[in-house]
């Protein structure tokens, strides 16, 4: 398995477009969950962070290929990726994007 995460900086006054992302998300699950069986993925989480008074959404995913990951996602198969896309690029600076360097991951199997 391979994993990756990264913030996402968000842009001033966004806070009702994240609440939107979440509860569609939320009420979505069965397409969502139906993406990451696309995607192989085996866990995809998201948080809510602030630093310094900065708003991100941070971001972890484990899954068989995070390139493939985001290949498939890119294909914008199911409408709720799309969706996904479209407010992530509404809600994210331009300077938004960070990836994190990955270090460890301990899986329980």
């Amino acid at each position: 398995m391979e994993y990756a995460s990264g913030l996402i900086k968000l842009k001033a006054g966004t806070e009702d477009k994240v609440e939107e992302w979440r509860s569609t998300i939320a009420s979505r699950l069965d397409e969502a969950a139906a993406t990451l069986q696309d995607e192989e993925v085996q866990i995809e989480s998201w948080f809510k962070v602030e630093i310094d008074g900065e708003k991100y959404l941070l971001w972890y995913l484990r899954a068989k290929s995070i390139r493939r990951v985001f290949e498939i996602s890119m294909q914008l198969k199911h409408p709720i990726d799309k969706f996904h896309y479209k407010l992530m690029a509404e809600i994210t600076s331009e300077d938004g994007n960070i990836l994190a360097e990955p270090l460890i991951d301990i899986p329980r199997e």
